[in-house]
């Protein structure tokens, strides 16, 4: 099995793999192979229907036993799920009791989504804090691929968003899912606010290599170096961390 297929196995067989931290008959969640932040989950779709589905395709499908919100209903569940294990994980090393600091860590800190053009084939959730405090994360695309418009917040793949799925219910007729009434920009505000994603692999590839880096917490930019933006986001992981507890304790292999 080539490596692009490096889910199935773990879909098929979770428990069977250390990786995973929780599944059931829907979804497996796991650690990421390649973390790129200090809590970096993953929610993996069982369903053969649904785990081989683009992920910007997935949610504005029709399929046999469900629709596509009930898809990201249940989804949706399973993400926030996987956020309760972070904060878990983060509120026991750091020893965090107030719960104010525990729901913005959970509100502020970690997103959820997926990458425009996945990497592997399995439809997966990314569910990552924002520190990006990783020796994994060592290029422009690892950095780039989670802090612009390739990364998709999964609040966004609602198919209720999606105008080719309003259709499709709306009509109850199918549609043509590669059109380009799934790609660009929100309408005018008087109309639904549906939302477009860009689909150009050309358009993609280029805003991870041309896009500066841009801090997440401050937005400060530093061009095209990964030393400047690794010393500053190494400076932004003690200040935020530390601030909560002693950001020594935390390691990536801890979840």
């Amino acid at each position: 099995m080539s490596f692009a297929h490096a889910f199935q196995k773990i879909i098929d067989q979770p428990e069977k793999h250390d990786s995973v931290l929780f599944h059931d008959e829907n979804v497996v969640i796991i650690k990421d192979m390649f973390p790129k932040s200090i809590r970096h989950v993953l929610v993996l779709p069982r369903d053969p229907q649904v785990t081989h589905k683009h992920p910007l395709e997935a949610f504005n499908s029709k399929y046999k036993d469900f629709s596509g919100e009930e898809l990201y209903e249940m989804i949706e569940e399973y993400v926030e799920k996987a956020k309760d294990l972070i904060v878990g994980s983060l509120c026991k090393k750091l020893e965090i009791k107030d719960a104010v600091e525990v729901q913005e860590l959970r509100n502020t800190f970690i997103k959820a989504g997926v990458h425009s053009i996945p990497s592997l084939n399995n439809l997966h959730i990314h569910v990552i804090t924002q520190d990006f405090h990783s020796p994994k994360m060592k290029n422009k695309k690892h950095y780039n691929s989670f802090t612009t418009k390739f990364f998709v917040d999964f609040e966004q793949l609602n198919p209720l968003y999606n105008e080719a799925y309003n259709r499709m219910i709306n009509r109850n007729d199918n549609f043509d899912s590669e059109s380009d009434t799934s790609s660009a920009e929100l309408q005018d505000s008087d109309k639904p606010d549906f939302i477009k994603h860009t689909r150009s692999t050309t358009v993609l590839n280029d805003m991870i290599k041309s896009t500066p880096f841009k801090c997440t917490q401050c937005s400060e930019t530093f061009g095209h170096s990964m030393v400047k933006l690794k010393e500053h986001l190494s400076e932004e992981f003690k200040a935020k961390y530390g601030a909560l507890g002693n950001s020594e304790k935390l390691t990536i292999e801890d979840l």
